[in-house]
């Protein structure tokens, strides 16, 4: 089971991906795609913390 520093380092580093692919000079479509992927992993992280009394939200 995670602990509050992990969810938040996972945060943190997803946060961190999130903005290199923004930035990247990748095409806009495939951008799009891999923000998707990861907002997906950062909403289905929260949820399961959420269960045990975690939030990856500030």
């Amino acid at each position: 089971m995670p602990t509050k520093k992990e969810a938040e380092e996972y945060k943190r580093t997803l946060e961190r991906n999130m903005v290199r692919i923004a930035e990247s000079d990748l095409p806009d479509r495939i951008k799009e795609e891999m923000l998707n992927e990861a907002l997906e992993k950062w909403k289905a992280a929260n949820e399961a913390l959420l269960g045990i009394g975690l939030s990856l939200e500030d």
